[in-house]
């Protein structure tokens, strides 16, 4: 399928829903961020440490010079990471679909806007419009 023919497949309607949702998405992403930091500052670590710890964890190559009490702390916040996220997957479906479009749609209409520049920037236009239709 030519590029003209795959981005011919997504209407403006479509499109239009896929940015609302993925706007909304981005403020979900956001706010859950914020939760994770407190969690982190809340367990007693920086979030930089926690991020340096994270990563000697997930490296096989890398050894950790965390202390007992960090990777302590660190653990007890994976495990409240692992805790919030069904709620943060809930909090992005749902406002997919208040922007009328299944998760399957979106998942779809993302893949194609990432192979396709020209989507992109029709995206992009939508984004830019409707946040300067809001100010």
């Amino acid at each position: 399928m030519s590029l003209m023919a795959q981005e011919q497949d997504i209407s403006d309607k479509e499109l239009g829903q896929f940015a609302d949702a993925y706007t909304e998405v981005q403020v979900q992403n956001q706010k859950s961020q914020e939760k994770m930091i407190a969690i982190i500052k809340d367990e007693g670590l920086e979030v930089e440490r926690f991020n340096e710890i994270q990563q000697a964890e997930m490296d096989p190559n890398q050894e950790s010079d965390a202390t007992e009490a960090e990777k302590e702390k660190h653990e007890n916040v994976i495990v409240k990471f692992e805790e919030l996220q069904p709620e943060i997957e809930k909090k992005a479906i749902a406002s997919i679909e208040s922007a009328g479009i299944t998760l399957q749609d979106y998942e779809k209409i993302g893949a194609k806007i990432q192979a396709d520049q020209s989507l992109q920037q029709r995206l992009q236009a939508i984004i830019v419009k409707r946040q300067s239709d809001k100010s």
